[in-house]
């Protein structure tokens, strides 16, 4: 799989989008917009097809930012991150994509992460 990365309510016509846009572009890496309606799709088949919807899309769309980072190596992981850093852009709920998430649908997927971030800042 190209490495590329999906994105979710970070367009270009938001000034965090823009930022992260360019930072991706630098980097030359594939950025792909995910739609509401694509959000009942599997996490895999988006990263691999930018699929069209099939999938059953949640009755409430999620409305946080999200990020989901396919077939990076760890190298151009560390090089990403580092460059969001440099550009003063902060994506809290991001995910990698795995064997074991690229089944799940993309919602279920984000409600888990954004579920996670509040664990993580709550235990601080």
């Amino acid at each position: 799989m190209r490495p590329k990365v999906l994105l979710y309510r970070l367009g270009k016509e938001t000034e965090k989008g823009k930022v992260l846009c360019t930072v991706l572009d630098d980097m030359k890496l594939l950025t792909l917009h995910v739609k509401p309606e694509q959000l009942g799709e599997t996490a895999g088949r988006l990263a691999s097809t930018n699929a069209a919807a099939t999938g059953v899309p949640p009755e409430n769309v999620p409305e946080s930012e999200f990020m989901l980072l396919c077939g990076l190596g760890d190298r151009q992981l560390d090089r990403l991150l580092a460059a969001m850093r440099r550009a003063g852009v902060s994506v809290p709920c991001k995910a990698v994509l795995t064997e074991y998430n690229k089944e799940w649908q993309l919602w279920k997927l984000m409600e888990e992460v954004a579920r996670e971030h509040e664990l993580m800042k709550g235990s601080h």
